[in-house]
Order: structure tokens, then sequence, then C-alpha cells
């Protein structure tokens, strides 16, 4: 009876501890909207990403973070309409006071202003076409962020190196949103350093095989192939049976574990694509063992769930400076992110207020892929 008596009052005594104000935790969800189903270069993408975000929130926890958060995560298929509804959704139903995501840019592009009207902030990603945060930057203030690559800083590094190679430039691009920028931008960047793209191939997302492409750019004496076709392992396919090995480049794409699983080891070793996650740092290596550990095989893409990591730490930061679900000022706070430890090369001041992009261009370099892993060009 006395046992019985003590645990009531032990329960008693938590309850109005819990009831003080300020001593409970405060909750306050978080919207993260990624491509988890569809086509497997997206799910590849979508996963990855939010890998690192729940990789972020459980140190978050393990930190003694004082404000609790709940994810509400949705899967947006790729498909812009779906996206504008699951916005909607979080805007209207959920009321999160902050969203992470997605995987498609037309998505992207399709749902911020739902997000900047309604004042909510959005940190993008891993989406990557430039205009994203471009076309809200003027407004004041910008709800949208992205912590993300992008696709201008990528296909500056790449040409910077296909300008300085002495090579013969071809270029493979699809006919998405994502292809049609980056053939404009890689076009834009090789004139301007006095060089010129021997051939261009453009073909639609859904092809099967890129050999007829690749025969033209074998005939023209094309021996550097700039790669931006989503599959990307259709450019490798054909090339031992057309008697045909140039030097692969594009952009973060390639370094999926995917890739050598399915084109195989040689005939991937030495190509070369845009990163912002060095696996040789000690933060590197500390997050890839640990991404091991937390997912076994299902983590394959470092660079990707690296971003979605620093996503992840930004936001969760900036929800523990206000403590509550306050969308205005969770987007003051994520754009005066100072001392962020970044594990990719997002500096730890990333934004500004005419800034709102995690990475510059002088936070992205270039990977190659040797003996099975992505090592950054020395």
């Amino acid at each position: 009876m006395q046992n019985s008596n003590s645990s009531r009052l032990a329960l008693v005594a938590a309850a109005a501890v819990m009831a003080i104000p300020g001593l409970a935790k405060a909750q306050v969800k978080v919207g993260v909207m990624q491509g988890l189903s569809g086509p497997p270069a997206i799910v590849d993408f979508g996963e990855s990403y939010l890998q690192g975000v729940k990789l972020a929130l459980k140190d978050y926890e393990a930190n003694g973070g004082k404000t609790k958060i709940e994810l509400v995560v949705y899967d947006d298929e790729a498909n812009p309409q779906r996206a504008v509804s699951l916005a909607q959704r979080l805007i209207q139903n959920d009321r999160v006071p902050v969203v992470i995501g997605t995987v498609s840019s037309g998505n992207v592009l399709a749902m911020a202003p739902l997000f900047q009207k309604a004042g909510v902030p959005l940190v993008a990603g891993p989406a990557a076409v430039t205009s994203i945060t471009q076309q809200f930057i003027n407004e004041k203030p910008s709800y949208i962020f992205r912590c993300s690559m992008v696709t201008r800083f990528e296909t500056n590094a790449v040409t910077d190196w296909a300008a300085a190679s002495n090579r013969k430039i071809g270029l493979i691009h699809s006919t998405t949103g994502a292809g049609l920028t980056a053939v404009k931008e890689i076009d834009e960047d090789l004139k301007a350093k006095g060089k010129s793209l021997a051939v261009v191939e453009a073909a639609a997302p859904g092809v099967s095989d890129l050999t007829p492409q690749l025969i033209k750019m074998r005939d023209a004496g094309v021996d550097l192939v700039l790669n931006f076709h989503e599959s990307y392992e259709l450019t490798f396919r054909p090339l031992s049976r057309i008697n045909y090995r140039p030097t692969i480049a594009g952009p973060w794409g390639l370094s999926s574990m995917k890739v050598p699983d399915i084109v195989g080891r040689d005939a991937l070793e030495g190509t070369i694509m845009s990163q912002a996650f060095d696996a040789s740092t000690p933060r590197g290596k500390s997050f890839n063992e640990r991404m091991r550990q937390e997912y076994g095989s299902a983590y394959r893409w470092p660079l990707v769930a690296s971003l979605g990591y620093d996503a992840g730490q930004i936001v969760f930061k900036a929800v523990e400076h206000v403590g509550k679900a306050d969308p205005a000022a969770i987007r003051d706070a994520i754009e005066d992110t100072d001392g962020l430890q970044a594990v990719t090369a997002t500096p730890t001041r990333p934004f500004s207020a005419t800034d709102h992009e995690c990475l510059d261009k002088k936070d992205v370099f270039l990977g190659v892929w040797k003996s099975g892993t992505v090592e950054r060009v020395k």
C-alpha cells in the first residue's frame, strides 16, 4: 500500500513539474518532402537526403535539444501537382513552421511560391536548378533557402576543368528543365573561356539507350563527354560495345554508390564529377562511418546524405533558437545561422540577406572515381 501511494505521489509530482511554464519541452513539427517513390534516380536522391535529415535529428536529440521536434514526412513522388498539394497540406493542415525538400527542381519551383506567400520558410534540397532561390531573394524577406548543390556552380567547376584539359568536348543532356538549364550554362561558360562544344546531343528522360548519340561523339573525335542526362548510367553502357573510351565528367549524380553497381568499377574509373563532401577529412570519415552504422547497405550516397544532414542541422538549430512554431522567427534564425559545424563544404555562416544558398561557387570542387570510391581531385 505504501509503495502504491508512493507511486501515485511520484506521478502527481511529475505532472506538477511538467505543468510549470518553461520546464516542459515545447514541440515543433518540421515538414519534410522528398521523392521517395518513382524513378530510381529520384528515390536515390530522396532517400539519401532524408537519411541525413534523420541522423541530424538523432544527433540533435542526443545532444540535449531543448525543443522536441517531430518530422512530418511526405512522398511527393516527383510529381509537381502532388508537391503543390502536399505543400498546402503542410501549411494549412499540419501548420508546420518550416519545411525541408525536395528532389525535383520542378516540384520546388511549383511549390516555393506557396511557402513564400504563406510566410513559411522552405529549405530546398536536393533540387539543384540555379533559379530556385534567385527568384525570391529580392523579396523582403525571402522565405526560400537551399542546402544543396547548385547547377550553375556545378557547371562552373566542370567547365573550368574541361576548358583547361585541351580536349575535344561533347555534351549529352536530357530534355528536362535540369538538362536544358545545364546545356545553356555549360555553353555560356565554355564560350566565356574561349572554348566550344564540338557535339551536343539531347535525349528524353525516358530513353533506355544512348548508343546513337555516343557513336556521333566517337566519330567526331570527342574525347571528353560531359554527361548531364539524369539516367547517368546510360552514357557508360554502350562504350565497350562501340570501342569508345572517352573521359566522362558531369554533375554530382555520378557520385552515387549505385552507379558503380550498375556500370561496373572499370567503366567508371577516372570519371569526374562536382562535389561538396570530402570523405578524406576527419569529419567526412566520421560521418561516413556513422551513416554506415545507422543505415548499413541502404547508405549509398555520401554527398546527398551529408547535405541532408547539414540542412537538418540548420533547421533544428533555428527551431531550438526560437523554441516554438513561429515561421517568421525561424526564418530569421535560419538566415542568421552561425557557428555551423557542417560535414559538407558549407561554411559556418551559410546565409545572408542577399544569399540563401548554403554552398557558393568557391565551396564546390571536383571528385574522381578511383578504385570504387570518390576522391577529391588534387
